[in-house]
């Protein structure tokens, strides 16, 4: 159960990292005792994800799930089917597309930017793109960010909803 809950969590953390990335802003990192260096977008976006779980009743589910485990995988019987192993394996390859999908409209409005700024140096040489481009792409991403905070909230929904359903149809047969 645990798993299933933590890909989510690196699936959140893979999209931060994305755009990051895409913003310029690959190397600043923070240490998280769980997860080791993480940019601080990804941070954010664990926050996020971490009030979003919360505000699902993710906690309440996931007690249930456990209490509700103990009666069809009683202690000592076994591991789960290979039935449960293989639907946990599909979802799993499911939710980083669902991660990808959570931060496109932020990565296309970042790669159209650096579109521009590629045919503005091409059209100027001497306009230096170091010292024009890139600090501009950080302050547009955060406001691309916060535009489509909305979307990103919605997906982080679906994800956990979909981990709730896996581990309701592979922990209790349900």
């Amino acid at each position: 159960m645990g798993v299933t809950l933590q890909i989510v969590t690196a699936a959140i953390v893979v999209s931060g990292h994305a755009v990051s990335s895409s913003m310029g802003l690959g190397m600043a990192n923070m240490m998280d005792p769980n997860l080791g260096n993480v940019p601080t977008l990804s941070q954010f976006l664990l926050i996020i994800g971490l009030l979003v779980f919360l505000a699902l009743g993710g906690h309440l589910v996931l007690i249930s799930v456990l209490v509700q485990s103990f009666t069809s995988v009683p202690v000592g019987s076994g591991l789960l089917s290979t039935n449960a192993i293989s639907g946990f394996l599909a979802w799993s390859s499911q939710v980083f597309i669902g991660a990808v999908i959570m931060v496109l409209p932020v990565m296309l409005g970042l790669l159209m930017i650096n579109a521009c700024l590629g045919v503005i140096s091409r059209a100027s040489p001497s306009l230096n793109v170091f010292a024009v481009g890139f600090p501009a792409l950080i302050p547009i991403g955060f406001g691309m960010v916060l535009l489509s905070m909305v979307v990103i909230i919605s997906k982080m929904e679906g994800l956990w909803f979909q981990a709730f359903q896996t581990l309701n149809e592979n922990m209790l047969g349900l």
